[in-house]
Order: C-alpha cells, then structure tokens, then sequence
C-alpha cells in the first residue's frame, strides 16, 4: 500500500510540474501580447508540489513586477485572461465564458483582446456577457 502511494505522489508531482511549466510558458508568452509589453510568471508558494500553492506575478509595461492582488481592475482582468488563455491553450474546452472581461479595460486594451479572441476562436468558442 506504502509503495502504491508513493507510485502516486511521483506522478501526481510529475504531472503537476509538467502542467505548471506548460501554463506557466503560456501566460509569458499570451502577457505581453495582451498588455503590448510587460511579463508576467507563475510561482509556487511552497517546496512540495503536492501542497503548493500558486501565485501569478506580473509586471505591466513601465510598472513594477508585483502580485496580482496589487494590480489595477483592468490590469488583474488582463493578467487572469493570460492565465485563462494558457490553459485554454493546453488543453482547449468547447466554449469560454467570458462574464464582463472589459468592463475595466480601455480602448486599447480591449482591442488587444479582441485580436486574441478572433485568434483563439478557431479552436474555442466565446461567449462575452458585456
């Protein structure tokens, strides 16, 4: 039973840092074209990957890399659709529900997503409650 346990921790822990690392190459290479620069990373809060948890750090063009708590409305919204997107992107479901995603974002912002939207569509479909 003990080896049958630890047979799960080693994959559980390898399959969990293979995602994390695959999520985590998305939303770097997703933030910067959703915000026209910047970068953001994912971290882990603790050592055991079993009982770790995640934070996202971000940094938007000209600011300092800081978490997600500190940032603006529209900045935590486009930092959480770079996380969504990179796991969309791992692993695509049918439809995206995306509930009042610009109500915080200006013009400019909201046409970047719009481009990643139209871009993602092939695979994904949206629906935007505005």
């Amino acid at each position: 039973l003990e080896e049958a346990i630890r047979k799960i921790d080693r994959e559980t822990r390898g399959r969990f840092k293979d995602t994390f690392d695959r999520v985590n190459s998305g939303v770097q290479a997703l933030y910067p074209r959703l915000f026209g620069g910047g970068h953001a990373y994912l971290e882990l809060t603790g050592e055991d990957l079993l009982d770790t948890g995640v934070t996202i750090m971000a940094r938007p063009p000209g600011k300092r890399v800081s978490s997600i708590s500190l940032l603006s409305g529209g900045e935590k919204a486009m930092t959480a659709v770079a996380l969504v997107f990179a796991i969309f992107q791992l692993n695509p479901a049918p439809f995206c529900l995306l509930d009042e995603v610009d109500a915080p974002l200006d013009e400019a912002n909201v046409g970047r997503l719009a481009n990643m939207v139209r871009e993602m569509s092939e695979k994904v479909q949206f629906l935007f409650v505005s």
